[in-house]
């Protein structure tokens, strides 16, 4: 089966730039089960997933039926290249709940769908807290010194 060159690729890795990186630092732009220091965060309407690995004729009716098995689903996105029309590769899925969530997750990841393996994640999740690292936000008034002028 042959894939478009222009058909996106998640699971590459990539180069970080600017503050804070080393000049060898490589990471993974995708995750295969969820870190240990990382929580899933849900969304403003709900728990959303995504889908990597879809072969590029998969459509929004064959992949809801596929998921629909772990839970009401609440929306799909799928997205399209603009000049093929196809599937770039990967698929959003909201569900209500996180257990529903956490279901897909489990029973779906590295499944075949339409040929395919696919890999099923969180889609958001909160990465782990550095100790010592503190955000100018953070800041509260005491540790800052008075204006000139002002006692």
């Amino acid at each position: 089966m042959s894939r478009s060159p222009e058909r996106m690729n998640i699971d590459e890795e990539f180069r970080i730039r600017g503050r804070g990186a080393s000049n060898n630092d490589l990471r993974r732009s995708g995750r295969d089960a969820m870190d240990e220091d990382s929580e899933p965060v849900r969304s403003i309407e709900g728990w959303i997933i995504i889908v990597r690995g879809l072969h590029e004729e998969t459509d929004e009716e064959s992949l809801a039926e596929k998921f629909l098995e772990y839970g009401t689903i609440k929306n799909i996105h799928l997205n399209l290249d603009r000049r093929t029309g196809y599937v770039k590769g990967y698929a959003f899925i909201e569900y209500e709940a996180r257990k529903e969530a956490e279901e897909a997750i489990t029973d779906a990841n590295g499944t075949q769908f339409m040929g395919e393996t696919i890999k099923v994640d969180y889609a958001f999740v909160k990465g782990p807290t550095v100790v010592g690292d503190r955000d100018r936000r953070d800041r509260s008034r005491r540790d800052r010194s008075l204006s000139p002028g002002r006692n």
